[in-house]
């Protein structure tokens, strides 16, 4: 039996496009679940699909000519490049890290916000010598954000005075 997509897994549709778990939902009325996700490519689109038809089978009857079994396969189990599956995160954790001074980390946390991942997160918080309890990519994403706020209130009266 294949695993379910879980938050901040990432997927390969058989198309070629890379997307991030966000959340399995229910819908109101049915109950059905969803997948929420979005394009990693264009993090601003945001997708949601039953789970049933997230993880069925390509038609091959409307695609004979696609290599895929399943129209959403986990990326690491897709065959996706090593440098391009880990391309994205470096860049990212990179920016944070060559960031002068916390309000530049805060400016460059925001901007990658909507990329974030657990291993980020961690990355982040080892780097600014905290921890970042467990919990949704959102609430660990605040909690960093609060301690970069905090840091530049108190850090800059500081060095005022």
């Amino acid at each position: 039996m294949r695993e379910l997509p879980a938050e901040g897994m990432i997927y390969r549709h058989f198309k070629g496009s890379y997307y991030r778990i966000i959340c399995i939902a229910r819908d109101s009325e049915t109950l059905a679940e969803m997948v929420v996700y979005e394009n990693r490519d264009d993090s601003g689109k945001k997708f949601v699909r039953p789970l049933s038809e997230f993880m069925s089978e390509v038609d091959h009857e409307k695609y004979p000519d696609c290599g895929r079994k399943y129209r959403f396969e986990e990326a690491a189990k897709a065959g996706a490049p090593p440098e391009e599956e880990g391309k994205e995160v470096s860049e990212d954790l990179m920016a944070f890290l060559d960031a002068e001074g916390n309000e530049e980390k805060l400016d460059v946390l925001q901007r990658i916000r909507l990329r974030l991942n657990d291993d980020i997160i961690n990355a982040i918080a080892l780097s600014l010598d905290t921890e970042v309890r467990e919990g949704s990519i959102a609430e660990r994403y605040e909690e960093i954000k609060e301690y970069l706020l905090t840091m530049i209130k108190y850090e800059g009266a500081r060095l005022r005075t």
